[in-house]
């Protein structure tokens, strides 16, 4: 799922992809492991933590962590600020020789996975279809932060829950 194809709370920040089908049912029932798992995850600006839900659109800061609400787990951002300096100073560089010995740069996009095994055995005994919401939460809590910081907070390639037999 894209982000850019989620439907985005603009003054909360809130990410909610649109629908993933996956028939629990049908899949083996002792599947061992379900994650979630969010690709090239942007850290370039502030940390936060993403709280995690499964087919709970209306999750917000306040919304109880319990599986009947939806809340399968959070990842975290240690982020690095925001860019100050030149123009393209932050800008994502192509991969370097192997006979290169500088550090790699620092802003390469991050992996994230979320163990979720048991919650989508709970979640998905009568559903078929999931959505999948992130909740940035800053360190200091949301209360009284202007809604350009949570804005364009939440920002990755794409969400996907993987099974393993």
């Amino acid at each position: 799922m894209s982000n850019k194809e989620n439907k985005e709370s603009a003054n909360l920040g809130i990410y909610t992809s649109e629908p993933i089908y996956l028939d629990v049912n049908k899949l083996d029932v002792d599947f061992y492991r379900a994650d979630l798992e969010f690709h090239n995850v942007d850290h370039s600006y502030a940390s936060y933590s993403g709280r995690v839900f499964l087919n709970n659109p209306d999750a917000n800061e306040n919304t109880e962590l319990s599986i009947e609400e939806g809340y399968v787990g959070s990842y975290h951002v240690f982020g690095h600020g925001g860019c100050v300096g030149n123009l393209g100073h932050c800008d994502i560089l192509p991969p370097r020789a192997p006979y290169d010995k500088r550090p790699s740069q620092d802003l390469k996009p991050q992996y994230k996975r979320i163990i979720i095994t048991e919650s989508l055995k709970k979640i998905g005994k009568n559903k078929d279809n999931f959505t999948v919401t992130v909740v940035p939460v800053l360190p200091n809590g949301n209360h009284g932060v202007h809604q350009d910081v949570l804005k364009d907070l939440v920002k990755f390639d794409n969400v996907s829950i993987i099974t393993y037999d």
